[in-house]
């Protein structure tokens, strides 16, 4: 994913990965996103009263995971943030 555009249906079957994360955690929202940015991630996360919060990471330290797995990896360290916000 290095220096190249993710394509839309990776972008789209990360964005249900992070909703089934986020459902098994309990954590609720208004709505989320998964974009690109250069060479990072971002993660939308908009709280019930519509701000959005984002969280980004490296397209680099993406290669070669499973969507599930990255799910996972990204959104762990940030489940009692998203508990706050929530």
């Amino acid at each position: 994913m290095h220096n190249q555009p993710v394509d839309q249906k990776t972008l789209s079957l990360l964005h249900k990965a992070f909703e089934i994360v986020l459902q098994q955690n309990k954590i609720s929202y208004h709505k989320i996103g998964i974009a690109e940015e250069g060479d990072q991630l971002l993660f939308l996360y908009e709280t019930k009263k519509e701000k959005v919060h984002v969280f980004k990471w490296s397209k680099e330290a993406s290669v070669g995971m499973s969507i599930g797995t990255l799910a996972q990896s990204v959104l762990t360290p940030i489940i009692p943030q998203l508990r706050l916000l929530s």
